[in-house]
């Protein structure tokens, strides 16, 4: 019975799948009138039967829904629960639960798992390679010259973030201002994660923003250095999409939103890679420093932004610790190059020849700031 009942949903779905789109059936839409409520109930109760038996006769989801039960009981994910979270098992959603958006999100993250894995068994080989190669050394903040740590040659500068951290924010703006005050016949161009891209839904991304409009379009009032950054001739432009993400706000992980999981990383990135391009294009002789979260701009992070390239260098900015939460933090979590120290900066860097290890292990340089006193 039950095999009658699919292929006869199968058969279904032959008949009508050019016409569904966007999660439900479209065919009985009628040009200029909004579906009744026994049209809406029909289509809502046809569209799930057709994505249940697309689901059911999919091994791919069958496999998913195994990895994903052996993924959340598994002590080995440390290193995998920012850089590609799968979907929470069913019983750990609240209703509704979209099933094509967590084998769409799934099918992703289980990809990206290979490439961890590979990353993982690469980084232990190499250890002592690595101790010989990298650089670092212990700064105090006062000292810390961060224009020095960038490329005259370089292009593209991508600054990634962990969140909430105000001694980032004044690094943050520390860098750029040194390196207007170093290059200073350089047009710099700021473009951001904490700003939107828009005002008004009918404007077009990628202009810069206005001191005035500064306040409607950054996410909060931590980032008041937009401002200062516009009053010395610095142009910012927001990336981000509002809409996008007041859209993708229903939860399909434990504590993670629709536009948080990898398949809306590598939504929001397509966006923002669309917008940074377009200013690239358009300003051919600009400095472009794109400041965002640390997982939009990792270089083996999912979708990532940056690809390594002599136009680019990564930067990331972490607090306490590298974070055993990506391969490179996961293998050297024991050692003391990966650690903050008091009143100290720990800077990493690589050697400029060095073609391996920089990407590997997600950047150019990385700067740990100790925790600050509450």
């Amino acid at each position: 019975m039950k095999s009658l009942k699919a292929i006869f949903l199968l058969l279904l779905m032959t008949i009508f799948l050019p016409l569904h789109a966007g999660g439900g059936i479209r065919f009985l839409q009628k040009a200029g009138r909004a579906l009744s409520p026994q049209e809406a109930r029909l289509q809502r109760a046809i569209s799930y039967h057709m994505d249940r038996a697309v689901l059911n006769a999919s091994h791919t989801a069958q496999l998913a829904n195994t990895n994903r039960l052996a993924y959340f009981q598994s002590s080995r994910t440390i290193p995998f629960q920012r850089m590609a979270t799968v979907s929470a098992p069913d019983r750990y959603l609240p209703e509704p639960v979209d099933p094509l958006f967590i084998l769409r999100n799934d099918k992703m993250a289980f990809q990206w798992f290979e490439t961890i894995e590979k990353d993982l068994h690469f980084l232990q080989d190499q250890k002592d390679a690595i101790y010989k190669t990298i650089n670092w050394q212990r700064v105090s903040p006062e000292q810390m010259d961060y224009a020095a740590l960038i490329p005259a040659t370089v292009r593209k500068i991508f600054v990634g973030e962990e969140h909430n951290q105000p001694a980032i924010y004044k690094a943050f703006e520390n860098m750029v201002f040194q390196y207007q005050k170093k290059f200073p016949e350089r047009k710099i161009i700021v473009l951001t994660e904490f700003v939107s891209d828009r005002l008004l839904p009918w404007q077009k991304p990628g202009k810069p923003v206005g001191r005035l409009e500064m306040p409607l379009r950054r996410n909060s009032n931590k980032f008041t250095f937009f401002n200062k950054f516009i009053r010395a001739g610095i142009q910012v432009i927001g990336l981000e999409n509002v809409g996008y993400i007041k859209d993708h706000e229903s939860l399909i992980t434990p504590s993670e939103s629709q536009y948080e999981s990898v398949y809306g990383m590598q939504e929001r990135n397509a966006h923002w890679r669309h917008i940074i391009s377009y200013v690239a294009d358009n300003n051919p002789d600009a400095v472009l420093f794109i400041y965002a979260g640390n997982m939009h701009t990792h270089y083996r992070a999912p979708f990532t932004l940056a690809n390594s390239s002599p136009q680019n260098f990564v930067i990331q900015l972490e607090s306490a610790s590298l974070g055993a939460d990506m391969p490179f933090g996961f293998i050297m979590k024991q050692e003391p190059f990966t650690q903050a120290y008091a009143n100290k900066l720990t800077v990493l860097s690589w050697g400029e020849k060095d073609p391996v290890f920089r990407t590997r292990s997600g950047f150019d340089a990385c700067i740990i700031f100790p925790t600050e006193n509450p």
